[in-house]
């Protein structure tokens, strides 16, 4: 078992909380918090935040050829997403995306291969 050298002020129980929070209970509680499951947790959640600002840049699908009106709605809906947009909030999209990479990365961390 690895233990926390390069990141010992980390609590590990607030890292498995972030896996908990993307992943499972269950998958969280398979996971040994070390130094490379640490890195891999602070990339994940970045890349998610990254994404989801990305994201929110994306006009909403129309449906069909948007008109005037329609580009005008959509960006004020940008506008206000924008404003709005609390530093906490990931997009389901963007949390999909990075679990999907990133789960088998924090898996063999965790067992140090």
């Amino acid at each position: 078992m690895a233990s926390l050298v390069k990141y010992k002020e980390t609590n590990p129980s607030n890292v498995k909380t972030i896996i908990k929070a993307f992943y499972s209970a269950s998958y969280a509680a398979s996971i040994e918090v070390n130094d490379e499951v640490v890195e891999l947790v602070w990339k994940m959640v970045s890349s998610s935040k990254h994404c989801t600002k990305l994201l929110n840049l994306v006009p909403r699908p129309a449906g069909f050829i948007p008109g005037a009106s329609y580009i005008a709605i959509q960006l004020a809906s940008l506008s206000t997403r924008l404003v709005n947009a609390k530093n906490n909030e990931i997009s389901h999209t963007c949390k999909a995306f990075v679990t999907n990479a990133y789960s088998t990365k924090i898996k063999l961390a965790s067992l140090g291969i």
